[in-house]
């Protein structure tokens, strides 16, 4: 993050007791399921710390559940830091790789909709490894639970093959279409729906589908991605995709680059704000529809949920190597993709 931006956020989040412990089995579990292949690999994935992710932004999972969400968010990120490769080190094989991106995300959009342990169609260390996950993931919760999920779900993965193709192309797109295609990019509205799993409850669905519930996940997503793009241009190395917030102010405005900066900072203050008034709103919503002692306190779960993934994800992004990592010479990015861990023939994470 550029060190000049920083956010003050009204609200603490705890971290999980059993950090360590899961870290320590989460990355026993990526080197066995094939997912990291290297030395190297494992040197690079363990910078990104996204184990402390999981424990900053779902802190009262249990241990056995830290464990699994860690598992299951590693997946998450390695497909979206993947389609942040943007081809250079195989020119030849960019125009294939929405296609494959496609194919991939199918598979595992469809696993969840599958009775859980069916093995995937599609046979990759990382299909193989969704399988797993989410048939740990989904015990024990309703049906209602697992569709909302999925769809979610659904939308994050297919939204990577029109990401790769928009960031093929020139255009830089209108703010409110980046608004409703970041909120899928970012990938918080299933991680969202994650909090009800890492505490083993469920909001009432006439909650979930109250109009002032959905504007709350709404302002925390759109908070949660725009520090995330504020975040992304400090990192050396990469592409500043043109669906980040930044770009897009700037383009937009016409403006220098700290003009669009302090824009797109107002702008994430703005949903902030906007999550801290709604929220004191949801106990008047849950008088308002009856709710007894026990579904009030999922609401109050969720919604707590929810600041702990913006300050967790936030005191993250502060110190992880995605985003803190030092400049890299230019023949040395800092980064590896997991692009090889879709293939069923490649299993490692690569170094460019």
């Amino acid at each position: 993050m550029p060190q000049d931006v920083l956010f003050s956020i009204p609200f603490e989040a705890p971290i999980s007791p059993y950090l360590d412990q899961a870290r320590s089995r989460h990355l026993d579990w990526v080197r066995a399921r094939g997912l990291i292949r290297t030395d190297a690999g494992l040197r690079q994935y363990t910078s990104w710390d996204l184990p402390e992710a999981v424990g900053r932004t779902y802190p009262h999972a249990s241990a056995d559940d830290q464990y699994m969400l860690m598992n299951w968010f590693s997946l998450a990120f390695l497909i979206d830091d993947d389609c942040d490769d943007d081809g250079d080190d195989d020119p030849d094989a960019a125009p294939e790789r929405p296609d494959r991106v496609a194919e991939i995300a199918r598979e595992l959009i469809t696993i969840p909709f599958r009775e859980p342990g069916t093995p995937p169609d599609l046979v990759s260390p990382i299909t193989l490894a969704w399988s797993e996950v989410w048939a740990s993931m989904s015990d024990g919760t309703s049906v209602t639970w697992q569709n909302r999920f999925a769809a979610n779900w659904a939308r994050f993965l297919a939204s990577h093959a029109s990401e790769l193709r928009l960031s093929a192309s020139p255009t830089v797109p209108a703010l409110d279409s980046y608004r409703v295609m970041r909120r899928n990019t970012a990938g918080i509205p299933h991680s969202l729906d994650a909090i009800e799993r890492s505490r083993r409850f469920e909001v009432p669905a006439q909650i979930q589908a109250h109009p002032l519930m959905r504007r709350l996940r709404e302002a925390a997503t759109d908070t949660i991605a725009y520090i995330n793009d504020i975040q992304s241009p400090g990192r050396q190395g990469r592409r500043v995709a043109s669906h980040n917030l930044v770009v897009v102010l700037r383009a937009r405005l016409d403006c220098s680059y700290d003009t669009a900066l302090r824009e797109a900072t107002r702008m994430t203050y703005e949903q902030l704000d906007t999550f801290m008034t709604l929220q004191a709103y949801m106990p008047q919503i849950c008088g308002e529809l009856g709710l007894g002692t026990t579904e009030r306190t999922a609401v109050e779960m969720s919604v707590e949920g929810m600041r702990n993934w913006i300050r967790g994800y936030y005191d993250w992004g502060l110190r992880s190597g995605p985003y803190t990592a030092p400049d890299a010479p230019p023949d040395e990015p800092e980064h590896g993709y997991a692009e090889d861990a879709q293939h069923p023939a490649t299993v490692h994470l690569r170094t460019r």
